[in-house]
């Protein structure tokens, strides 16, 4: 983390060659290039709304939009007419946004890497070679300097290559020796897509946890002797997968719970922004004894199936123990015949839990469960940046009344209780939601169809 102390330097530092290599890959296809050289631009119609000109940067547009939207929602100058703020209002937040996120990539590492970009033809269309030629760094190690040059680069974050010198900004920040730790798989890389130009899981997670993880689940896994290493720690924005319905990936506790109610939700293809200010909607404590022992339970459910081998039931209770999350007084014996009284050799989650933790107001049951509000209705609004993706080819906010019933909050609801989305019975984005609350509804407003593409 940088200090609060004024401290910079103004020694200048190229783009190394290997870091360029870790975003693009050997080759660099300046099609894709050119989609990725666009600015941070807002839309006309929606005052704080960016705009996504091609297919390929939306990983970090759409984190820049989230950290935006959770300084401007909540913002009390803002709050009874957020969507009116003036442009000056809004640039303040967008920079803010930028340093929130470059924090969060420097808490390992006591500085903030910040391109500087100056090029004397502007032009719009430098080749792959010229644009990277000019980049160079400022070294930041105060949090009074970090804000000082990033307000003073507002023009340059909004002239024709801002988003990747901010991409470049954070991943400098993070390091590259922590960008390849964490990248444990190494398909995950180049960590922009060499055919399609999407940008990978990796670089979604990193902008919106600070670690570069291509996994979404909670905790880290052990396969077959393979270290897999996911989210440890609420965030303040989460994530939410079309790829989920299917049981293609798994997201776990932590990315559907943020910290502010703003989820980036991810389809195949492309990544847009589910956004409320009912604050009812996040939980804020996710880390009870309960929690801790299920997170432990399902690091060992590696399909989520809902239960384990009665062999691995040895590993989660020593987990468990070793982690001072409850006392355990049973035997390991005495613990399988009651949680496998007919001697299936498995260990269901629920007769974990009952036995575990039997005075536990869980609500294991799914008739028990309460939604958040109670079923009272609250707004919630959805960011798509790509014109084309946006009715008349305006990126405007769509907005719907939502409610979500009892059995609604779907915080540790198995991905098996969620139904696939079927053709014609409801918008994939209420699929998508499905996956966090089960029951959600939504009334879009003025007949809108959302798109998650």
């Amino acid at each position: 983390m940088v200090t609060n102390s004024n401290s910079s330097s103004h020694e200048m530092i190229k783009l190394p060659c290997e870091l360029r290599k870790l975003v693009w890959g050997d080759n660099i296809e300046q099609s894709i290039f050119e989609r990725w050289s666009q600015r941070f631009q807002f839309s006309n119609d929606e005052p704080s709304a960016l705009i996504q000109y091609e297919g390929g940067p939306c990983s970090v547009l759409t984190t820049v939009q989230a950290h935006l939207l959770n300084e401007l929602i909540f913002c009390k100058r803002c709050q009874y007419d957020w969507r009116q703020a003036s442009s000056d209002e809004i640039d303040l937040h967008f920079l803010n946004a930028l340093v929130s996120i470059l924090h969060l990539l420097s808490s390992s590492n006591n500085k903030v890497y910040l391109a500087n970009f100056h090029y004397e033809k502007q032009k719009d269309n430098l080749t792959v070679n010229q644009f990277h030629q000019e980049i160079k760094f400022n070294i930041c190690q105060s949090n009074i300097d970090l804000k000082e040059i990033v307000f003073s680069r507002l023009q340059m974050w909004k002239n024709s290559y801002g988003v990747l010198l901010f991409l470049y900004s954070c991943l400098m920040t993070k390091t590259i020796d922590l960008l390849k730790k964490e990248i444990d798989d190494e398909t995950s890389l180049p960590l922009i897509d060499i055919a399609h130009g999407h940008g990978s899981q990796c670089l979604t997670n990193l902008l919106i946890t600070g670690f570069a993880t291509p996994h979404c689940f909670d905790g880290d896994k052990d396969i077959s002797g393979l270290t897999l290493y996911g989210i440890h720690q609420q965030a303040s924005i989460g994530f939410l997968s079309s790829l989920e319905i299917y049981r293609l990936m798994e997201v776990g506790w932590f990315l559907k719970n943020p910290k502010s109610p703003i989820w980036i939700l991810g389809s195949e293809t492309h990544l847009t922004v589910i956004f409320s200010r009912e604050q009812a909607l996040v939980e804020q404590d996710g880390e009870t004894p309960l929690k801790k022992a299920l997170k432990i339970f399902h690091k060992y459910d590696t399909e989520r199936n809902g239960f384990i081998s009665n062999s691995l039931l040895e590993q989660v209770i020593t987990e468990i123990i070793e982690s001072s999350i409850i006392k355990i007084n049973q035997t390991i014996n005495q613990l399988k015949l009651r949680m496998d009284p007919d001697n299936l050799q498995i260990i269901t989650e629920s007769s974990f839990l009952n036995e575990l933790f039997p005075q536990d107001q869980y609500k294991l049951s799914n008739s028990n469960q309460i939604g958040p509000l109670n079923g009272k209705p609250f707004i919630i609004y959805h960011y798509n940046g790509l014109p084309r993706s946006n009715k008349d080819k305006k990126v405007l906010y769509a907005s719907a009344q939502a409610n979500i019933s009892d059995y609604g909050y779907g915080n540790d609801t198995p991905i098996s209780a969620v139904a696939p989305v079927q053709p014609g019975s409801y918008l994939p984005i209420t699929g998508v939601l499905r996956t966090k609350w089960p029951t959600i509804e939504l009334q879009w407003d003025d007949d809108a169809k959302p798109s998650l593409n």
